[in-house]
């Protein structure tokens, strides 16, 4: 079975764009993920008033706002390293992509190419058919 060198445009074409879909998935999932503060004045404003001794809070507040924070923290990091890997496996697969298609591009025969001639080439013809009788 013959490949067909259309095919090694077209595959490496479609491997692009599935890479960035991805990239922009990537950008949208760490944009949610830096939105999550915006509570963040309003959480450090009640820290605030407890240190302050304007709100109460008990040893037991203290610790489920310590665990709350540290699980936060956890899922932030985890996320964060995900999306790097993601990120990551994105460019190398975008790699090979482009790799496969500039060899499927140099495989391509050169009378298939297009033909960029300038104002010459397209002046030729009218001048053939002119000095015609």
């Amino acid at each position: 079975m013959r490949l067909d060198k259309k095919l090694l445009l077209i595959a490496p074409a479609i491997v692009l764009a599935f890479v960035v879909a991805g990239m922009v998935y990537t950008a949208v999932e760490l944009h949610v993920l830096a939105r999550s503060s915006d509570t963040l004045s309003a959480r450090k404003e009640f820290i605030d008033q407890v240190a302050r001794g304007e709100k109460p809070l008990d040893e037991r507040q203290a610790i489920n706002i310590l665990q709350v924070a540290l699980e936060v923290e956890g899922r932030r990091s985890a996320a964060i390293l995900a999306s790097r890997d993601l990120l990551l496996e994105l460019s190398a697969v975008a790699l090979v992509a482009w790799g496969v298609l500039a060899i499927g591009i140099r495989a391509v025969p050169r009378q298939h190419w297009p033909r960029f001639g300038g104002g010459s080439t397209s002046a030729a013809p009218a001048e053939q058919t002119a000095s015609r009788p």
